[in-house]
């Protein structure tokens, strides 16, 4: 494929995004996408089958992109709880700024995990909540290694975490006009991150002697 044909197909995936975010998979016309995208009307059929293969492989890319970060930082070969703690935070900014450079994508994830029946998309949504799993399977580390409390419940744990992020990118765009906030300002992003890890890791309860690991 020439340079000129990816350069196509990579707007196509790009206005598609833009085109499935604001009006859904039915409502997105592959004419409008094709004329958007300067292409021909031909081009969605040429590089991707069909437009439903299209749709695919943009919720297809986006899960990959999610396992593969949690893999790369959540790995379980950590010694100290000081490593264990830096990783944590690593993945929680990381995927933060994921979600949030790939919020259309998210969106479009979102709705159609609540419209569509479960057994369309499988293979997607079980990369999705695979990743549930992993961040779990990292708290589940921590314990066997002694730097989070027994009585700590790992699937819960990773279930708010991710819900945290899911909503900071949601949501984040109103934000500014609410609350005169938005992780959107990379200042207060990075704050954001260590004030929810604080409350999720250290509690919300006030510790005699607070560990000075946790993040601030």
């Amino acid at each position: 494929m020439s340079q000129k044909e990816n350069n196509t197909r990579d707007h196509l995936i790009d206005v598609a995004t833009s085109e499935f975010c604001s009006h859904g998979f039915k409502g997105a016309s592959v004419r409008d996408i094709c004329s958007l995208a300067g292409a021909s009307a031909n081009a969605i059929t040429y590089h991707f089958g069909s437009k439903q293969n299209l749709y695919d492989l943009i919720l297809s890319q986006f899960a990959d992109l999610q396992v593969t970060y949690v893999k790369r930082t959540l790995v379980s070969t950590f010694e100290t709880k000081q490593e264990f703690l830096l990783r944590l935070e690593m993945f929680f900014e990381g995927m933060l700024d994921s979600y949030l450079a790939n919020r259309e994508v998210l969106l479009i994830a979102l709705r159609d995990f609540e419209q569509r029946s479960l057994d369309k998309q499988a293979s997607v949504y079980s990369e999705l909540v695979k990743t549930n799993f992993l961040v779990s399977n990292y708290i589940t580390a921590g314990k066997e290694k002694g730097f989070v409390a027994d009585d700590i419940d790992a699937d819960i744990v990773a279930g708010i975490m991710l819900d945290r992020l899911v909503n900071q990118a949601r949501f984040t765009h109103n934000h500014k006009q609410y609350f005169d906030v938005t992780t959107l300002d990379e200042e207060y992003r990075a704050y954001w991150v260590k004030a929810t890890l604080r409350v999720l890791l250290g509690g919300l309860v006030a510790q005699p002697n607070p560990d000075p690991r946790l993040p601030k």
